[in-house]
């Protein structure tokens, strides 16, 4: 079974382009997620990627976003989100990712980036590559998935800080959002699946994790999600199952350390999510 890394906050720590130097980039689609959709996940990083080819769909906090081709997205800290297409289409899309400690970690920095990143910011960030100012944006976050490299660090720190300096003023723009506080237990008891996905998981366990009963977890997960919340687990350990398997671990390999019981339940459950079976899956993988 792989070891996960768990920050403080409880959040997983991804997977960077180099130790100690937390920024992940890359160029990438959309085919070589089952079902042409990412997982729904949160991290205390933030987000952005740009729609290179063509229209792309984003979920943000239970909320739909739609990126036309050059367009890109901002997700703030510790927001649920994934990208998709809708219309189960090839799509493909540069991303960065960094997390605060990147900039440091001295307090003017740190309370910079807690006011940004609060619960009362917008979610996201749409930015318009028909718009010269958020084109300036978008220009900075190719420029990420460019050059993240540990040799450029300076110059990769100073793209950041740059590109965070400004979504901080496009926020001075917009009124502070009343903040509902499902979406904090929604983030405690997802976070809960995240660091125990391997595991047993209960209902019971979930709720526990946000503080709230079996009903009210079901009732959250139902209304902010749309699905339940042992649905919710079984897609998340798929997802992570097909990134060992893009990582060219075996089927079984993948079932057993991503909390499944067995190869069998496992091929089941990936053919009722996605439509296809895992060998037919590493089939396209080969193909594309």
């Amino acid at each position: 079974m792989e070891e996960l890394n768990i920050r403080e906050d409880g959040s997983e720590v991804l997977t960077y382009n180099a130790p100690d130097f937390p920024i992940s980039t890359a160029y990438s689609c959309l085919s070589i997620f089952a079902g042409y959709a990412a997982g729904c996940h949160w991290h205390s990083d933030y987000e952005t990627l740009i729609a290179l080819d063509g229209p792309m769909d984003y979920s943000v906090n239970g909320l739909h976003v739609y990126l036309e081709k050059g367009d890109a997205i901002f997700v703030n800290s510790r927001r649920l989100h994934y990208g998709y297409s809708a219309v189960r289409q090839e799509r493909h899309y540069c991303f960065a990712v960094f997390h605060p400690e990147l900039l440091g970690l001295i307090p003017a920095i740190a309370s910079s980036l807690e006011h940004l990143s609060r619960d009362s910011s917008p979610d996201y960030w749409l930015l318009s590559a028909g718009k010269a100012d958020e084109k300036q944006i978008i220009d900075r976050i190719r420029f990420l998935c460019d050059h993240a490299v540990p040799e450029e660090a300076l110059t990769v720190l100073a793209t950041c800080a740059e590109l965070l300096d400004k979504i901080a003023k496009m926020n001075i723009k917009k009124p502070d959002r009343n903040v509902d506080p499902d979406w904090t237990v929604i983030r405690q008891m997802t976070g809960y699946i995240q660091n125990h996905y391997q595991e047993k998981i209960r209902l019971e366990d979930i709720a526990a994790a946000g503080a709230v009963c079996r009903s009210k977890c079901c009732q959250l997960f139902s209304s902010k999600l749309h699905i339940t919340p042992m649905n919710y687990v079984n897609r998340y350990r798929l997802e992570k199952a097909c990134d060992m398997i893009r990582n060219g671990h075996s089927i079984t390999e993948a079932a057993f350390s991503t909390g499944f019981q067995g190869t069998s339940y496992f091929s089941e459950t990936f053919r009722k999510q996605y439509g296809i079976s895992p060998s037919s899956y590493i089939g396209s993988l080969v193909r594309n």
